[in-house]
């Protein structure tokens, strides 16, 4: 018949069951060096993919916000026009890589310039303007991205109306607008076409639509 065991020996043996599941408890609670090393690279990896779309996602941002800017000040333009029945302008310039508009009626000498950009977060060259407007209002040339002065200025003009003004008597140009987009490389003037978006006026009486990529004068 086996003996009792002591209440001595019973002490120990859960004691050293203790310290076998404490030991156990620890073990599993930390991380190996490869273990650390495995997840920071996996890390590394996930962010590589995923930087890329996000920093396209920020630039469609970028561009849909100047976008909508045009927009609202070509809507302006036409809404004062038809309120107060005189010729009304809006003009756009860049000027130190800054996005610039100015609103204003017929006979204006002092133009009302600000920022396009005012209050959207964005830095200067980071977005720019193109537009095929000649810097004669209302009448096509070459498209150019080189907007920065106010001899280069870019300007759409309404008649008491609401429609595209003449231009010295004669009819004016229709599929005018102007576009934004990421530039190629920091300061420049190229576009990156598929970010491109824009404001187009279509016709004489002055509708517009928005359009984007290589619907877009660049």
């Amino acid at each position: 018949m086996a003996k009792p065991m002591s209440n001595l020996t019973l002490i120990k043996k859960l004691q050293q069951a203790s310290r076998q599941r404490q030991q156990a408890h620890c073990s599993g609670a930390g991380f190996t060096l490869i273990e650390l090393i495995v997840v920071v690279l996996m890390i590394a990896v996930l962010s590589a993919i995923a930087a890329p779309g996000w920093l396209a996602f920020v630039n469609r941002q970028r561009v849909a916000k100047v976008n909508d800017g045009i927009f609202v000040a070509l809507q302006q333009a036409q809404r004062e026009a038809k309120r107060t029945k005189k010729s009304y302008s809006v003009s756009f310039k860049t000027d130190s890589d800054q996005l610039k508009v100015a609103v204003y009626p017929e006979g204006t000498t002092t133009f009302p310039w600000k920022p396009l950009n005012e209050g959207l977060d964005i830095k200067a060259g980071q977005v720019i303007l193109c537009s095929n407007i000649d810097t004669t209002a209302n009448t096509t040339g070459s498209v150019s991205c080189d907007l920065s002065s106010d001899d280069e200025k870019r300007t759409i003009e309404f008649d008491y109306q609401g429609n595209l003004a003449k231009v010295a008597g004669n009819s004016p140009d229709t599929n005018i607008g102007v576009t934004a987009a990421i530039p190629q490389s920091t300061g420049g003037t190229q576009p990156i076409e598929a970010t491109a978006r824009c404001v187009i006026v279509k016709t004489i009486i002055g509708s517009m639509v928005t359009e984007q990529g290589d619907n877009c004068p660049q």
